[in-house]
């Protein structure tokens, strides 16, 4: 569980930093914009420009 210990903080590794993303959204309750679309056009349009 050593690569899950900082969830606090990003260190580069993509894994590693999604979970960093999904731990705060999942203590905060905060969602990102993209998820509040309700036309599947409109979510997949901003996927695609999402950097």
């Amino acid at each position: 569980m050593d690569e899950y210990e900082d969830l606090d903080t990003y260190n580069s590794d993509p894994v590693h930093d999604g979970w960093v993303d999904f731990d705060y959204n999942e203590n905060t309750g905060e969602l990102s914009d993209l998820f509040d679309k309700t036309d599947p056009d409109q979510y997949i349009d901003d996927l695609n420009d999402w950097d």
